[in-house]
């Protein structure tokens, strides 16, 4: 019988850089799980020297997320309970954990009508229903948001004041294989909120969003899906006579399925399988969750669509230190490998999403487009933001062709995400012909930096779409202005030019980019204009 696991008796034998690459050999990313006596025992000495390693950077001693566990927001109570006194409140998930948790402090705050409509209600008839203390104050009604007519009865019958709308697909993996369900249930859903709220006369409704959607662009199912339910209820803010709101969330650690499954993987598994080393997770808590929801009635306005976040989430969290210390935590001596990414996990990061001119002021849920809305709240726990502007006509084209397409049961669930990808395009390129073309050009300079690529283990090559993207919302707009506006010299201009001609599908815009670089070498250009600039030195890990 073996002894319980004790990794100050193993000895380390190089640095984690050194270890992982030696996992990485003996199992290769995307390999079956290791079932080789030899090679399980060699991963359990590795593993162990990687947990020796960890704890010899003063990591392990606790666990990753006790600080996120910790942590609170303001609530603005008394003028919570002014807006939500007398009213009836709707909540769509009510059933899930940040909905049950948001009726608890209703109730609290002297909600006494709430209702929750779940679909969780039609799958599991006979469930019991969630036990609250005020007996009759609560509301349940099975609902699938994307069937109109149940949901129409509800606000018939019960005529909300106010709507929380949380349902939603909060799979990444499981949305890339229910293309059909999560799409469905960002469109149509968020549509069917938002019809329904502006006829029967709903005074605000707030819209939980994810920290997914601060990407430029993506091609993973569930963040297009979620962007498209953010552009529509801006323009349901623009548009109607309804107050909206809308709150970005960030890992849940109450309901994590990251912690889930490594827990079990770790009390029922022979190995445990992670999908990659070097990423990261940002994370927050239910207090916090339920809180913004709540300021979210406070700060929301009239005619646009104002969104909260958690001001400072801190540090991000390696995904391989949570396994790993929940493998220490354990006492068993337990094998780890990696199994390479995953559907709905495999987009890599794009480095422009972030002002690398102001690195301590990096914030890891709104991208530079929207970072000059951003204010902080009076208590500081919390920031309000705004979308970047984009075209109404152009997304309720897009939507349209979208509901077409998704309306017919026999369009395959794969051309389903090929849809919703081009139109995302389409809207996204509007947002880019109003962003200015210094702030498009600096993004550009940010995201293709090479020697932060490298860093990170990536390629220019695998950004090519949101480059494409840039280069169009730049083009026709270029001049020397705009460099100088931009900080970015002749030089530095150059470099850019040559770091992109290495993309085969840009060279037409390479082109463009090469006749302006040309031009700014024929002309008389300031000193200061052609001398290089120090690149700022950024100070956060931003993985």
């Amino acid at each position: 019988m073996k002894s319980a696991f004790n990794p100050s008796e193993v000895f380390e034998t190089g640095s984690k850089a050194e270890i992982i690459d030696r996992i990485q050999q003996l199992v290769p990313p995307g390999s079956p799980e290791p079932q080789d006596p030899e090679i399980l025992a060699t991963l359990q000495t590795l593993t162990a020297q990687l947990i020796a390693a960890y704890q010899a950077d003063g990591q392990l001693e606790s666990e990753p997320f006790s600080d996120v566990r910790d942590r609170t927001i303001h609530l603005y109570a008394p003028v919570v309970s002014r807006k939500i006194k007398g009213k009836t409140i709707l909540i769509t998930g009510g059933e899930g954990c940040v909905g049950s948790f948001l009726i608890e402090k209703l109730l609290e705050l002297g909600a006494t009508n709430i209702i929750s409509a779940d679909k969780a209600r039609c799958q599991n008839p006979q469930e019991t229903l969630p036990h609250f203390n005020r007996e009759g104050a609560v509301t349940f009604y099975a609902a699938d948001i994307r069937n109109f007519q149940a949901l129409k009865h509800i606000f018939e019958i019960e005529k909300p004041d106010i709507v929380f709308h949380l349902a939603a697909q909060r799979q990444p993996g499981l949305a890339e294989i229910q293309i059909r369900e999560t799409v469905t249930t960002s469109l149509l859903g968020c549509k069917h909120v938002i019809q329904l709220s502006e006829e029967y006369g709903v005074e605000h409704c707030i819209f939980s969003s994810t920290g997914k959607t601060s990407r430029y662009f993506t091609t993973e199912v569930y963040a297009a899906s979620k962007k498209f339910a953010e552009w529509q209820f801006s323009k349901a803010a623009q548009e109607g006579d309804v107050t909206y709101g809308m709150v970005r969330f960030t890992h849940m650690l109450e309901n994590s399925l990251f912690c889930e499954q490594m827990s079990k993987k770790v009390e029922q598994s022979k190995t445990v399988n992670v999908h990659a080393p070097h990423r990261y997770v940002t994370a927050q808590n239910l207090v916090e969750a339920v809180h913004l929801l709540l300021n979210a009635l406070v700060v929301s306005v009239p005619g646009k669509l104002k969104f909260v976040a958690v001001r400072n989430l801190g540090w991000p969290t390696e995904t391989l230190e949570v396994a790993l210390y929940k493998i220490l935590e354990s006492g068993k001596n337990l094998p780890i490998y990696f199994q390479g990414l995953l559907p709905g996990y495999e987009e890599p990061f794009f480095l422009g999403q972030f002002d690398w001119s102001k690195p301590t002021d990096i914030h890891l849920l709104i991208n530079v487009l929207e970072d000059p809305f951003r204010i902080v709240d009076d208590a500081g726990d919390m920031v309000t933001v705004e979308l970047a502007p984009f075209s109404l006509c152009v997304l309720e084209k897009q939507v349209s062709n979208l509901e077409s397409l998704i309306g017919d049961p026999d369009f395959p669930e794969v051309q389903i995400k090929h849809a919703l990808v081009a139109a995302e395009k389409e809207v996204i390129a509007s947002s880019f012909a109003w962003s200015s073309p210094q702030d498009l050009l600096k993004i550009l300079q940010w995201g293709i930096n090479p020697k932060k690529l490298e860093g990170y283990g990536a390629e220019i090559a695998n950004y090519s779409e949101i480059i494409e993207l840039l280069l169009q919302g730049m083009y026709g707009r270029l001049n020397q202005e705009v460099l100088h506006s931009a900080g970015i010299t002749a030089d530095e201009f150059e470099d850019l030019v040559e770091n992109l001609s290495a993309l085969d599908s840009l060279q037409a815009e390479v082109g463009y980019l090469r006749s302006i670089s040309r031009y700014l070498r024929e002309v008389a250009l300031p000193a200061q204009f052609t001398q290089k600039k120090p690149e700022p030195v950024p100070v956060l890990d931003a993985a």
